[in-house]
């Protein structure tokens, strides 16, 4: 049985939690409703919320509702605006005072962060003009972030993307390096470039990945200013992503960096030649100590500049890593696949699916220039497709496969496109075939649909030898007549539809499993 003063607290959480749902109920409804007012027992509510004693609720209420009273505000997103709080006013004062407050507190948490990031993002632009509150408000951040407090990292970089890089964003250039320095120059202070050769601590690493989202955070209109940045803390850069016994959450904050600024840089002139510093870098990082992170930052630049784009040196570039990455990491063929961390795999899967796509084609050309090496890279990867159990490897494997007919048609490498397909398709078809009769991967929806789309376009590229492939593929499995001869028959239906094949090609998989277990329980 609980006191009346603990029923009064458990009433106080249960309106704020009742309010939250409703506020967000309110701002679904969209246009549906008239979001510019905001009703008059919410508002009365968000005007009470400074004024909850917090400090002098008892275990775990306290707790209990800052958490409550968190939730509400974020809830409140829609009408946490500069018209009715401004910041130079005694509301927006008390509101922001109150929401440092939650991010401050011993019981901080998730919530109390993203509170803190929807008031302070949603009133920035006049936040950043409004001088002394300006100040104060710079000073409690850095305060969060950079302090002594209770914050855990990810919690503090959550802050950095969501409150200080909107503030940031809405300074004048020329105020706009002084305020990004007072938060980076003492995290470059406690990360000497010298740490390539040191132990990677904990701390180490949390003070890096939130030196990189700083530099990442703010949204400049002039591109120059981050890569001024970039070029600054290079040596940063890369004593994370370089250093032997680096971290991999810190090679994580570097890439993520590296691909913020170069995605907002794009048709900078210093681009090119800061890509043939970083690609070398982060295949380095990929080859040497399997570095998921890195990997996926190279599939990220291939992407974003088109495989070196109308550029044939960048292009060379980004081919000659990429495959050199491929080499090392699938050294040993299929052992070393089936030995490769899935998000590593997946990443190199990506990569060259992106670079085998039709807006790269100057990379497409440099890799279709050593088909036996493309065959090399394909070939293990695909024959461990069936014993495979992560969908998203499943789906790029079937997704780079899906791109080998694409190139049949290009003048300058056509036929070399034609080799590596003639050479790929029976074990892709072998392949798919296992995976249907024996992966319960294959009835994922992802799954079916990137083999309906990989089988389609396999078969009307190269019909003839597309079917004999699958013919055979299922006759080595067993697997009744009908059951084969219904499968061809959906795959050569020439009405058919990469949604209608792919919902097939699941209740394929099912009857072949069953099929597949019976088969097993004989034996």
């Amino acid at each position: 049985r609980q006191s009346p003063q603990a029923l009064d607290w458990a009433q106080a959480e249960l309106a704020l939690v009742l309010s939250a749902a409703a506020a967000e109920a309110l701002a679904g409804l969209g246009e549906d409703y008239d979001s510019s007012t905001l009703p008059s027992q919410l508002a009365q509510l968000c005007g009470a919320l400074p004024q909850l004693p917090l400090t002098s609720a008892p275990a775990p209420w306290a707790c209990l509702l800052e958490a409550a009273a968190a939730e509400l505000l974020s809830a409140l997103d829609t009408w946490i605006v500069p018209s009715r709080f401004s910041p130079r006013s005694a509301e927006g004062r008390i509101l922001l005072a109150f929401a440092f407050g939650l991010a401050a507190s011993q019981h901080a948490s998730s919530s109390s962060v993203d509170a803190l990031t929807v008031v302070i993002s949603n009133l920035a632009q006049p936040l950043a003009s409004a001088g002394e509150a300006a100040v104060e408000t710079f000073r409690m951040l850095q305060e969060l972030c950079l302090g002594a407090g209770g914050l855990p990292p990810h919690l503090r970089e959550r802050l950095v993307r969501g409150a200080i890089g909107p503030l940031l964003s809405q300074l004048p250039e020329q105020q706009l390096n002084p305020a990004i320095e007072t938060f980076v120059a003492p995290l470059r202070a406690t990360l000497p470039p010298a740490c390539s050769i040191t132990a990677w601590t904990p701390d180490k690493v949390a003070a890096a990945r939130l030196l990189f989202h700083c530099l990442a955070a703010p949204q400049v209109t002039n591109c120059e200013v981050q890569l001024q940045w970039l070029s600054t803390h290079w040596p940063w850069l890369e004593a994370a992503v370089a250093s032997p016994g680096s971290h991999e959450q810190a090679v994580d904050g570097a890439c993520f960096l590296l691909t913020a600024v170069l995605s907002q840089a794009r048709t900078a002139t210093v681009v090119p030649e800061v890509l043939r510093r970083t690609v070398p870098l982060l295949a380095a990082a990929t080859a040497g100590r399997g570095s998921a992170s890195a990997l996926s930052a190279l599939a990220s630049l291939v992407r974003m500049f088109r495989g070196g784009g109308t550029d044939a040196t960048l292009a060379e570039v980004f081919a000659v890593h990429a495959v050199g990455t491929a080499r090392q990491l699938l050294d040993g063929g299929e052992e070393s696949v089936a030995q490769l961390p899935a998000d590593l795999l997946a990443a190199l899967l990506e990569l060259f699916t992106i670079a085998l796509g039709p807006r790269c084609k100057l990379m497409a050309r440099q890799l279709h220039r050593m088909p036996e090496v493309l065959v090399a890279i394909l070939a293990p990867v695909v024959a461990t497709l069936p014993s495979r159990t992560s969908p998203r490897v499943v789906c790029w494997t079937l997704l780079l496969c899906d791109r080998l007919p694409q190139w049949l048609a290009a003048e300058d490498f056509g036929q070399q496109a034609a080799t590596l397909l003639d050479a790929a398709t029976p074990g892709i078809a072998a392949a798919a075939c296992r995976l249907l009769a024996s992966s319960p991967v294959a009835q994922d929806q992802e799954v079916a649909g990137a083999l309906s789309k990989t089988l389609l376009g396999l078969l009307r590229a190269r019909p003839g030898t597309m079917r004999q492939a699958l013919l055979n593929a299922t006759a080595s499995l067993n697997l009744p007549q009908e059951e084969a001869e219904l499968f061809l028959q959906q795959l050569c239906d020439p009405a058919a539809s990469e949604d209608s094949l792919a919902e097939s090609l699941r209740e394929t998989a099912e009857s072949w499993q069953v099929e597949h277990l019976r088969q097993a329980l004989r034996v």
